[in-house]
């Protein structure tokens, strides 16, 4: 007889296997499909102070690299400044990272199947085909990125205007610099130095229309700026980079099914910061999965970071309106932090600390 799994997740980066933990550390097992994490990802790989504070579990990974309260700002035209956050951060390799999440699964009980998945179908259960085998399951997470099969399976791919590009280099030479970010003339995004332990990512950033124009930019940095880097390796990605409010009302669950991650579309809008996001829809998906209401996550995420992510997106072209940057980085060479220079500048509600959001304090912790 067809043995029919509980719960099937589709994609082992940290959205998947966190709801897979989660889940597990519940008595649900699920099993992953996924081919190729863990793996280093087109990522800068930096962790917001909010991440950390929100799931202190990630303080226990190693290879972390920057650990710093301070990074640096570039305005369009050149002009620097150095910012000082209450918290710090950290930058890592984003192969660590997903390892050591998957890792936290397994050992809970979920079950990690090497395979991609080619082919899914809702027959009451869900049929799901790999190239080798056939499974079958009652609920499927879609964990796979902003190219979901899930996704485009249940509600369609994420529309092109709301996809942005990352492009950029391993490199190294440069693992003594600040985290740093430069803003561009005329470009929505921004060029990024994550320094890391033996390594740094460096990397650049916009949406998808820009695209073709983001390797030169980088590199022009790169040889004005860092021209003795050694490059190790490149790379290139796509990720959801909302710029429509109206992406949000979109449905994430359905009666049997829960985008999460990079597949919902999850990112901050702003600072394209994901890991948060990816973690947090993990967490509530296995919540929502738990109490056999699947459809709830649609609330859940919405109550606990939709409408923020919401804000942010129509927040967007007013913070990268070049007049505004460089206030803000004038602002932020005459202060020692820059805790509420975002929200001079824009009369956000959010805090501009570590360019990510709000205030920690306003969100509970988790294990």
């Amino acid at each position: 007889m067809e043995q029919v799994e509980d719960v099937a997740i589709v994609g082992a980066g940290p959205a998947g296997a966190y709801c897979a933990y989660r889940l597990a550390r519940k008595g649900i097992y699920p099993i992953i499909f996924d081919d190729s994490h863990p793996r280093e990802k087109p990522c800068g790989g930096s962790i917001s102070p909010l991440a950390i504070e929100k799931f202190p579990f990630i303080n226990g990974i190693p290879s972390k690299g920057s650990i710093s309260a301070e990074f640096r700002i570039i305005s369009p035209s050149g002009r620097e400044a150095i910012a000082v956050g209450r918290r710090k951060g950290f930058n890592i390799s984003r192969r660590y990272l997903d390892e050591s999440i998957l890792k936290m699964a397994i050992e809970a009980g979920a079950r990690l199947a090497n395979e991609r998945v080619i082919q899914l179908r809702n027959e009451g259960n869900w049929r799901i085909k790999t190239k080798k085998h056939q499974f079958a399951a009652k609920t499927v997470v879609g964990a796979d990125g902003v190219n979901s099969i899930v996704r485009k399976e249940v509600i369609g791919p994420i529309p092109p205007k709301n996809l942005g590009l990352g492009y950029g280099y391993i490199a190294t030479g440069c693992e003594q610099e600040y985290t740093t970010m430069k803003f561009l003339e005329g470009v929505p995004g921004y060029i990024w130095i994550f320094p890391r332990d033996n390594h740094s990512s460096i990397g650049i950033g916009s949406e998808l229309t820009y695209g073709s124009m983001l390797r030169k930019l980088l590199d022009d940095f790169i040889k004005s700026h860092y021209p003795n880097i050694r490059i190790i390796s490149r790379f290139a990605g796509m990720l959801p980079l909302v710029v429509d409010h109206k992406f949000f009302d979109l449905p994430c669950a359905g009666k049997d099914w829960i985008l999460v991650g990079d597949a919902a579309g999850h990112v901050d809008p702003i600072s394209g910061e994901g890991i948060l996001y990816a973690l947090w829809s993990g967490e509530l998906a296995a919540g929502a999965i738990q109490r056999s209401n699947t459809k709830c996550f649609d609330e859940v995420w919405r109550q606990q970071y939709g409408n923020h992510l919401r804000e942010r997106c129509k927040q967007r072209a007013t913070f990268y309106n070049p007049v505004m940057i460089e206030l803000l980085v004038i602002l932020a060479s005459r202060s020692k932090t820059y805790s509420r220079l975002f929200y001079d500048i824009s009369k956000s509600e959010q805090d501009y600390e570590t360019f990510f959001g709000r205030d920690i304090r306003e969100l509970p912790k988790t294990g």
